[in-house]
């Protein structure tokens, strides 16, 4: 059983953006709404697999994931 930190951390964070970036690049994600579908789907991943528990606050978490689209769509290019 994996033992859930009590807060989100930066280098958590840093950790599912790269989760994400490679999900991108596997899936030929191209659009700003397909990023964010990917987005929601991911964190309910993590939330399902205990990594988040309800009481984290992952709309925070999503809309800062949300804001590094752009560092993305570069490399989509």
């Amino acid at each position: 059983m994996r033992e859930h930190k009590p807060a989100f951390q930066e280098d958590s964070a840093q950790s599912l953006f790269q989760e994400l970036r490679d999900r991108v690049k596997r899936e030929g994600i191209d659009t700003y709404g397909e990023y964010c579908e990917l987005i929601q789907e991911l964190l309910q991943e993590k939330l399902n697999d205990g990594i988040f528990n309800v009481n984290e606050d992952l709309s925070t978490i999503e809309s800062d994931l949300e804001g590094r689209w752009l560092e993305l769509e570069g490399l989509m290019r």
